[in-house]
């Protein structure tokens, strides 16, 4: 392999690591930006606990994926004070260090009710974070921080809903009715039997290793470049 050979193979060996490194854009969701595309949203049904008769809309797993609401389907009814956890599998929500939603609770239909929200890492400490107050909206993870409460840089794999009273509607769809629930703020999925807050504070270093490994493969590439040229004019 001759030495131009050499160049251009490293030239896209360094090119394709930055690709990898570098965040891709956004989906935009009904107008929502999600920098991790479909893989924002929660991809696992916990628990589902409706307290009222919702029949025909009491399938949980409505609430999975991406939001796909259409002539009232798709979307699970948590019944007047009911319930429903739901796990990120393939991602994790995380802060974003402003104030900023990071997590975004998409209801369906045209009448909206409010959902007590809490995040968790493990599924049974729970920490409140706001509610939706009657609304498809986002909230601001952040704004919670503090003791006992959301860690900077830390990741959440569970999100709990709660309807909230007053009762605001009738059976099959008492409750909230939900449609997706999704991470805008998103790290990678937390390994099972590893502690989460550990992988949050590594993961929170990444984008200045991911800054450091880019900068140190392009002054790489440049050196061998100029070593590579200057042989050449020996030659």
């Amino acid at each position: 392999m001759n030495k131009i050979s050499i160049f251009k193979s490293l030239t896209t060996f360094i090119l394709s690591i930055c690709l990898l490194l570098v965040p891709g854009s956004a989906v935009l969701y009904q107008g929502i930006d999600f920098r991790g595309g479909a893989s924002s949203f929660a991809d696992e049904v916990v628990s589902y606990n409706p307290s009222a008769d919702v029949s025909g809309h009491d399938n949980a797993s409505m609430a999975l994926g991406i939001p796909d609401y259409t002539d009232n389907t798709n979307y699970v009814s948590l019944g007047d004070e009911g319930t429903l956890v739901l796990k990120f599998t393939d991602n994790s929500l995380t802060t974003s260090g402003n104030n900023y939603d990071d997590l975004w609770i998409f209801e369906a239909g045209n009448k909206f009710e409010s959902t007590d929200v809490y995040i968790s890492k493990d599924a049974i400490n729970w920490i409140y974070v706001g509610n939706t107050t009657n609304s498809t909206s986002g909230i601001d993870i952040d704004a919670y921080k503090g003791s006992g409460g959301v860690v900077l840089g830390a990741q959440y794999s569970y999100v709990k809903l709660v309807d909230r009273l007053p009762h605001e509607s009738d059976t099959p769809t008492a409750g909230a009715d939900i449609d997706a629930v999704g991470a805008m703020s998103s790290k990678p999925p937390v390994p099972e039997g590893i502690d989460a807050g550990a992988v949050g504070a590594i993961s929170s270093k990444l984008p200045t290793l991911t800054v450091f490994l880019i900068l140190a493969l392009v002054i790489a590439g440049v050196g061998l470049m100029l070593l590579f040229k200057r042989r050449k004019v020996r030659d």
